[in-house]
């Protein structure tokens, strides 16, 4: 069994107290971060004493042609000696420097506070001044007098470390070499982000180290996998998009870390986690799809849904936590850790289903048990009666004792004239007006099931009124400062729609974006290490995302100069063009972006930016050649330009370039395929779809289109277009495209129960549009054929073709009785079809019944009087239904008619007549039917007709009739 986490890296993972107060991990977890960085450790890591006559194994510090790419090999060669002189326990060290180094790169881009230590300050020699930062200062923060604190607006920096802060030239340079460094899969990390030094740092320390080292590093502290993988996420978010590369080892460290995990309850626990290939596409067409080509049953499928443009109400908790009774409470928070930041890996790569199934086991682990449900109260203030409102009812494993007080940000009051502050219950629980308060990971796991109603649902009202009561119970009590920050800033998200609540949610967005960048002289502030130590279980933006969103919310508000200038100010040139646009100053747009390449001609993000601007292809051409080969956005942009112009052949090339940097990008998988499609290049539109489904299992049209790619690459691939139907169906209900396409393949292998539901459905789609062209004829008739042949139950046990017959029948009756005949009555070829399928069940009654329908749909056509082919229809449909008559008239039925009998048996319910089962002829009259039929004819025929072969045929008829009386 591999090594466990010991108590100090367990402690350090969950940002707990650190028995030895000196150390460097407990250091870590207090926050004192630039006291690590400052250690004798961690200089002599980073070689921050060396000097000019130390012997160099790369290029020297010294030297003046020392560049970023030096950084590597020179701490590397550190590493090694430092753990030559100390031996293995030196890993710890090196491992909390790691760790500490990515954290003063969250502190700075994410969490605040200000973190004053320059990390060019932990290189060697001149270095320190060569790259020194600019733009950092102390001086306080003052406020006009008389100035409300939420008055003033965006306040201005005074020398803090900003974005967009103004380096010096050699600074500049550094930091767009180490942000070229962190690039991955052709996606750019952003521009502006500051100090990316810190996380080349973390990334040499706990990611990048030679496999001799990495093997001896896990054998002696396994928790650095951990911080590896946290690294990486950092790194993730720092890209334009996700990158595959990255969450490939995210998984894989995350994986890796499992195996050092304290034992949980069932191995089934152990067997949680994704393991890297599964993130792939090629799990569906290896693993997935050929699986379900033998397994495809002929079984009902739900073909009714309620309410189709409703978000489903969450499900109550399901806690299995009687399974954790005998695992130590230490064990048990670790393994809720762990899986909760699994989850809000998948959640931030939009793999819903994933980051649920994870998150439903840190619940289990921490115990935390919690139910959506309904109470009664009033939500405005002149409300007179109470209604029934969404709350979350939930309750920590473990009892709440805060001895200390956490500063938690400040949660803006809504001061409106009409809604209550929060909800007034009726119900005088105490658990609905002072609920207990809840252990923070708890907090922390309310939230992902929150983000995971966003993530599963359209944006749609209801899923707004399901998400905030998770928010809502989070924000009962203060707690952590991330944990707040983050529930303050879903609220906002929540609230920026509705009318009465978009002024506290802008408000409450800028003190969140404030507190981080732009701190009140006198607030109160969390420390680093309070703030750091569920960043990694939260979704929490960085501080330009925050900002980005906060102008965003300025352009719904229609100030779109506020949200232009941060736009401006964050080098986030894509908004800066739509805001242009809308200011309809384009051309002010084409002269920032020329005059940026003017300063930066090697960015290809620029050139690509211009292309969008002047839709000229030979900017993302350029964007492509000046990255090297490298930048995907320049291909998928390019593409989408060839596929507008209907090149697709170019468009796919274009692709397939973009593709095969960044394979996480869904989009460009979906274009491609459609481009494939267009051009019949079917096997490699399957495989672009397969990979679309891979990302987003709920993409209906993706499943849609694999199955159109299925079936024209044979007939051996009508298995797997079956199944990609049946996914199909799911997400796009309400297609009846996709419905007639399962419906025929269905057919086409036989499986008769899911052709009749499938036609039921297209019935209950297009019968108010098309009307009886929404019976595909063909498929009918194919499917009473298969059932009155017997050709369905082919090869089939007597008991098995006995059961499966009573089941099609039980469907077919229902089909044609409620959904066919029920609404289609002017299609004389369906009735006719209907009555060969109720002769075969020797229903006579019905079969005739649909002959005599068949021919009235003929016989009141206005058109019958003047029009011979229809004429010559309705003479054949009369001389058919007259031999129906003939065949059908004498027979006897059984049939249940109402008894005049008083002497019952039993008791007969008030209003209902008991029946008796009597035999009766089919149609005792027939000859007189069968002459009214056709004197009716003739009768309408006469004027036009009479003389013709068809009218000589009826009058024939009819004599025959008369003869034989």
């Amino acid at each position: 069994m591999e090594q466990t986490f010991n108590q100090t890296e367990r402690s350090v993972l969950l940002g707990q107290p650190v028995a030895d107060s000196s150390s460097l991990p407990s250091l870590l977890v207090d926050g004192n971060y630039e006291a690590v960085l400052r250690s004798a450790p961690a200089r002599l890591v980073f070689g921050t004493d060396l000097e000019a006559s130390s012997s160099f194994d790369t290029v020297s510090p010294y030297d003046t042609e020392f560049s970023a790419t030096d950084i590597q090999p020179l701490i590397l060669s550190q590493v090694r000696q430092y753990v030559l002189r100390s031996g293995p326990s030196a890993w710890t060290d090196i491992t909390a420097i790691g760790a500490c180094c990515l954290c003063a790169f969250m502190e700075t881009n994410w969490t605040g506070p200000e973190l004053r230590l320059d990390p060019a300050e932990l290189l060697p020699g001149p270095l320190p001044e060569r790259w020194q930062e600019t733009h950092i200062s102390i001086a306080p923060l003052e406020l006009p007098e008389g100035v409300d604190k939420h008055e003033i607006g965006r306040r201005e920096q005074l020398g803090r470390v900003y974005l967009g802060a103004v380096q010096n030239e050699q600074r500049a340079e550094l930091d767009r070499a180490l942000l070229r460094m962190l690039e991955a899969d052709g996606e750019e990390a952003y521009a502006l982000t500051p100090r990316p030094l810190y996380l080349h740092f973390a990334r040499l320390l706990l990611v990048d180290l030679p496999q001799d080292l990495r093997k001896e590093r896990d054998s002696v502290v396994p928790s650095a996998l951990w911080w590896a993988a946290r690294a990486l996420l950092v790194q993730q978010s720092l890209l334009d998009y996700p990158a595959q590369s990255l969450l490939d080892q995210i998984i894989a460290l995350f994986d890796a870390a499992r195996t050092h995990m304290p034992r949980a309850p069932s191995s089934v626990m152990l067997d949680s986690v994704r393991s890297v290939d599964d993130t792939s596409a090629k799990h569906v067409d290896e693993a997935r799809v050929p699986q379900l080509d033998g397994v495809m049953a002929d079984e009902p499928i739900d073909t009714e849904r309620t309410e189709p443009d409703a978000a489903p109400v969450p499900e109550p908790s399901s806690s299995d936590s009687d399974a954790w009774d005998n695992v130590p409470v230490a064990d048990r928070e670790l393994w809720a850790r762990f899986l909760l930041e699994l989850g809000v890996v998948y959640s931030q790569h939009s793999m819903p289903l994933d980051s649920k199934r994870m998150v439903a086991l840190a619940q289990d682990a921490s115990g935390l048990q919690w139910q959506m449900t309904g109470a009664r109260g009033k939500r405005t203030r002149f409300q007179t009666f109470d209604t029934t409102q969404l709350v979350l009812l939930a309750k920590s494993a473990r009892r709440v004792d805060r001895d200390t007080h956490e500063a938690a940000p400040e949660a803006l009051e809504l001061n409106d004239d009409v809604l209550l502050e929060h909800v007034s219950f009726t119900d005088p629980d105490a658990e609905l007006s002072n609920p207990a308060d809840l252990q923070t990971i708890d907090k922390c796991m309310l939230l992902a099931f929150c983000l995971n109603v966003q993530n599963e649902n359209p944006a749609h009202g209801l899923t707004s009124e399901q998400m905030l009561p998770f928010v809502t119970r989070v924000l009962q009590h203060t707690g952590n400062w991330s944990v707040y920050t983050m529930a303050l800033l879903l609220r906002s998200r929540l609230e920026r729609s509705k009318t009465r609540t978009v002024e506290r949610a802008t408000l409450q967005l800028q003190q969140l974006v404030d507190q981080i960048t732009h701190p009140l002289p006198g607030s109160e502030e969390a420390g680093a290490g309070e703030r750091m130590q569920y960043m990694f279980a939260l979704s929490l933006p960085s501080q330009w995302a925050l900002e980005r969103e906060l102008a965003e919310q300025f352009i719904s508000l229609g100030v779109v100069r506020s949200a232009l200038d941060i736009f401006e100010r964050l080098q986030m040139w894509d908004d800066v063009i739509s805001c242009y646009t809308m200011l309809d100053q384009t051309d002010v747009a084409e002269r920032i972006v020329r005059s940026e390449l003017e300063k930066t001609p090697d960015r290809p993000k620029l050139w690509c930016v211009l292309g969008d601007l002047t839709k000229d292809p030979k900017h993302w051409q350029h964007a492509w050649e000046v990255s090297g080969h490298r930048y995907a956005r320049a291909m998928r942009t390019l593409g989408s330009y060839h596929f507008a112009k209907y090149e697709f052949a170019e468009a796919v090339e274009c692709y397939e370039n973009a593709v095969r940097l960044n394979p996480l990008y869904e989009n460009s998988w979906y274009i491609m395929g459609c481009a494939a499609m267009s051009i019949e290049q079917w096997e490699k539109a399957a495989r672009a779809f397969l990979h679309v489904v891979s990302i987003d299992e709920n993409n209906g049209e993706s499943w849609n289109n694999l199955a159109t790619a299925y079936l024209r690459m044979g007939p051996e691939y009508r298995t797997r277009a079956l199944h990609a139907l049946r996914e199909a169906i799911k997400f796009l209900h309400d297609s009846w495209r996709v419905w007639s396409n399962f419906m025929h393949v269905s057919m086409s292998l036989g499986m008769l129960s899911l052709s009749v539901q499938a036609m039921g459905r297209l019935i209950d789609l297009r019968v108010g549009k098309v009307g009886a062209e929404c019976v595909d004829l063909d498929v009918l008739r194919s499917i009473i054929s298969s059932v009155s042949r017997g050709a369905a139950f082919a090869g089939m046990s007597e008991a098995d073709a006995q059961a499966k017959e009573q089941r099609l029948i039980s469907q077919i009756d229902s089909l044609l009785v409620r959904k066919i005949e029920a609404r289609i009555t002017s299609s004389a070829p369906v009735w006719r079809a209907m009555a060969d399928y109720w002769f075969w069940r020797n229903d006579f009654t019905h079969c005739l019944d649909c002959y005599i329908k068949a021919y009235r749909c003929l016989s009141n056509m206005p058109q019958i009087s003047y029009a011979p082919p229809v004429f010559n229809d309705a003479v054949d449909a009369a001389l058919e239904l007259v031999s129906m008559y003939e065949n059908l008239g004498d027979k006897t039925q059984v049939v249940r008619v109402a008894s005049e009998s008083n002497d019952h048996d039993g008791v007969v319910p008030e209003g209902e007549r008991k029946t008796v089962a009597v035999e009766q002829p089919v149609c005792a009259d027939w000859k007189h039917q069968s002459k009214m039929v056709l004197r009716g004819l003739i009768g309408k025929g006469k004027e036009s007709f009479d003389g013709t072969p068809a009218f000589t045929r009826l009058t024939d008829a009819l004599n025959e009739l008369r003869s034989g009386n």
